[in-house]
């Protein structure tokens, strides 16, 4: 089955999500755990909400969103995006993500014209070209004067010359990463996004069972965003630090049945969710 005919999959997790780990190289791990989780599952989002119940470390949210984007940035383009800083120090150690838009460098012979690949914008003799992991520049084929730095382009000629345009959405029929995104609580989120089905994560909520009547109805192109919890607290414990209360429609789900330990850690909790989640939504698919 194509991927495609699933609902879009995000996340939402908080800030205070390397709130258990004392060291950079503790703290950098655990986030390579969560990148590869969303990246196996093909999540497209990555939502991080601010968690007013507990101080902050302002570092802990610049390593959280400069570590998972730059896991998310093919190699070819980290030296042009990344420049040596503290946030990176421990890079070197993380497992890459092998997304499907992390291609390996290629000579120009071997592109062929509909290839999509990740790429930097730049301009030679007032022209814009993209540095797309070749052995030199794709002559871009716009008359758009703003980019943002990363795009995503398309082959349209090999010869005499390599030429390419910025990819459209609809071009891109495989999983491509993720985005990620802040947003200043957790309710003001859920309250944001139409068309969503929210699942919050909780030891709380019911069990997910294999006739979830609710889960199988959703279909594409809804969207489903999967919120999860801090290492110290629960997403309701969470929400009532807000003084707020979730007013759209959600599913509160207990996806560790019977666990036996006495937590689960937030890169476990996200790995497996999202493997039930998978499976859930997957079988609800088949046929439809």
């Amino acid at each position: 089955m194509n991927h495609q005919q699933l609902p879009n999959l995000w996340i939402a997790i908080p800030d205070s999500s390397l709130s258990d780990e004392q060291t950079i190289r503790d703290k950098s791990i655990k986030i390579c755990q969560f990148a590869r989780a969303c990246s196996i599952f093909r999540v497209s989002k990555i939502y991080i909400y601010h968690d007013s119940s507990q101080r902050l470390r302002s570092q802990d949210l610049v390593l959280l969103t400069t570590i998972l984007r730059y896991l998310d940035t093919p190699q070819y383009l980290r030296k042009r995006l990344y420049p040596h800083s503290r946030e990176l120090a421990y890079a070197g150690i993380l497992h890459p993500l092998s997304s499907p838009h992390h291609q390996e460098l290629q000579r120009f012979e071997d592109v062929k014209v509909g290839d999509i690949r990740v790429g930097v914008i730049c301009q030679v003799n007032g022209q814009y070209c993209a540095d797309v992991g070749l052995d030199g520049l794709v002559l871009l084929e716009t008359r758009k004067k703003n980019f943002v730095n990363k795009i995503n382009v398309k082959i349209t000629a090999t010869k005499p010359i390599l030429k390419g345009v910025e990819a459209r959405p609809d071009d891109i029929r495989t999983y491509w990463g993720y985005d990620v995104l802040e947003a200043r609580n957790l309710v003001e989120l859920t309250e944001t996004l139409p068309n969503t089905h929210i699942i919050l994560t909780s030891r709380k909520g019911r069990y997910i069972t294999n006739v979830d009547p609710e889960i199988f109805a959703i279909k594409s192109p809804d969207n489903v965003l999967m919120v999860f919890g801090s290492p110290k607290k629960d997403v309701d414990e969470i929400v009532a630090s807000e003084g707020k209360k979730i007013k759209i429609s959600y599913m509160m789900l207990n996806t560790f049945p019977l666990q036996a330990t006495r937590t689960v850690r937030l890169e476990e909790a996200i790995l497996g969710s999202l493997a039930i989640l998978n499976f859930m939504l997957l079988k609800g698919n088949i046929g439809n």
